[in-house]
């Protein structure tokens, strides 16, 4: 009986050993503070996440399939600049051409308008705005029937150095247009000259190579062996302006200048008008 009463009184002392362990530590937590920072700024949201959706097409044995695929990752912008090429200026190059030949002023008392060709050799310095050209033309005019019967088609050989100031106009387009001035001078000569009267009442001739009419008494403009002059080679000076172009895989050009030959007795004037092929 004893040892039963002892037994009980033990439980009963560990159950409020336990009992008052446990609430000290409860008491001990509610004493407890908690730290609260107020000064602290509340953190913004971060957004840095995109959505971008590619479309791929993929073909299968003739079927056609569209996949969608979906990138997720940070925004980024790239700039692309598209650079348009820059079309080249010719240095060394040579032309081929042809057009008409104009006798201008009183000279046209003789001369008819008439074919004419040219072939030209010229070199820039690499993109240089100023260059160099030698050139040849051919002049096939003709004669005037009312004014000169049974006269012959007069014929001019000019030979020609110029010096050429170019500006090119849109160097990125395909045209490439340049504009260019010329001007210089050459040599001329002629063959069958038709003389005629210019504004100073004078006779003007070329020399050796001017026609001398059989009808001397009927023809105001004929001369005679003695009157004719002496030389056969005369000299010009010119200027005038271009266009160079490029076209169906070609390089064009058209051109004309004024040009005064120094013929006897008077200067005479023409105007050529060509148009041609550039190579370089």
């Amino acid at each position: 009986m004893k040892t039963r009463n002892f037994a009980l009184f033990a439980l009963g002392l560990a159950a409020a050993t336990t009992l008052g362990s446990v609430d000290a530590s409860a008491q001990a937590r509610s004493q407890t503070r908690i730290p609260v920072r107020k000064d602290q700024p509340a953190e913004a949201p971060k957004v840095d996440t995109i959505r971008v959706v590619r479309v791929d097409t993929v073909t299968l044995r003739g079927r056609t399939d569209t996949v969608i695929r979906t990138v997720v990752g940070p925004t980024r912008y790239d700039t692309v600049m598209q650079q348009l090429p820059i079309q080249r200026l010719p240095g060394l190059f040579f032309g081929l051409g042809g057009g008409v030949a104009i006798p201008m002023n009183n000279w046209r008392n003789t001369f008819k308008d008439g074919p004419a060709i040219q072939g030209q050799l010229g070199w820039f310095p690499q993109n240089g705005a100023l260059g160099i050209r030698i050139e040849g033309l051919g002049n096939f005019f003709s004669h005037r029937s009312t004014d000169c019967p049974g006269c012959p088609d007069p014929r001019l050989w000019e030979g020609n150095a110029d010096v050429l100031l170019r500006f090119p106009l849109d160097r990125t387009s395909h045209l490439n247009p340049v504009l260019y001035f010329m001007g210089g001078g050459g040599v001329d000569k002629f063959s069958s000259f038709i003389p005629y009267k210019n504004s100073d009442g004078k006779i003007v001739t070329a020399g050796e190579d001017t026609f001398i009419g059989a009808n001397v008494s009927t023809n105001p403009f004929a001369v005679t062996t003695a009157n004719r002059g002496s030389g056969s080679w005369f000299f010009n000076y010119n200027a005038g302006a271009g266009l160079d172009w490029t076209g169906w895989g070609l390089h064009w050009y058209v051109e004309s200048k004024y040009t005064t030959i120094n013929t006897t007795n008077g200067n005479s004037h023409y105007w050529p008008v060509i148009v041609g092929l550039k190579f370089y």
